[in-house]
């Protein structure tokens, strides 16, 4: 039996939504990868784009554990094991993008909704408490970019700006 290793990213304008936050993978399959026009056997580089999924084949290895071993070591550590099952019985490993799962626009909004910005806070101030709360959600054992909540920060203190006049 043959290991094939095919990666699938979204390639589409809602990448940060709750849909496709986390939907960037690589997978550890039975099924040979193939080109989506021709659906001739491709074990390296690209293999398509459809409906805004691009795929790309890493890959042809012996055994679970040679595949496994270039996920980790070859293509590098940023992938973590999704303990999810896959609905395909081919797919024997599933291994996301990222030490840690990122979080979309939509729950960033919803958890920065308790969040404390002064009206009068300056850009220094809202860099480290962007920091701060960066380390914070890291605990909470998932990802946010400190630019990403920075500006999610600042348009808070517009908003309590705005209220102010008001």
């Amino acid at each position: 039996m043959k290991f094939y290793i095919e990666e699938i990213r979204y390639c589409g304008p809602d990448g940060r939504t709750d849909k496709y936050i986390d939907f960037d993978r690589l997978e550890i399959t039975t099924k040979p990868t193939r080109t989506n026009m021709t659906g001739e056997v491709c074990p390296y580089g690209w293999l398509g784009t459809y409906n805004d999924v691009a795929r790309y084949a890493h890959g042809v290895y012996e055994s679970l554990a040679a595949a496994d071993y270039a996920i980790q070591n070859l293509l590098g550590d940023e992938y973590r094991l999704d303990n999810e099952p896959s609905e395909f019985p081919s797919v024997l490993a599933v291994y996301r993008f990222g030490r840690l799962s990122p979080v979309s626009d939509e729950a960033l909004g919803i958890w920065l909704q308790d969040v404390d910005v002064p009206a009068d806070a300056d850009n220094a101030a809202l860099r480290k408490q962007a920091k701060d709360l960066a380390i914070e959600l890291e605990d909470m054992g998932v990802t946010v970019s400190v630019k990403r909540i920075r500006e999610c920060l600042e348009s808070l203190r517009d908003d309590a700006r705005e209220e102010l006049e008001d």
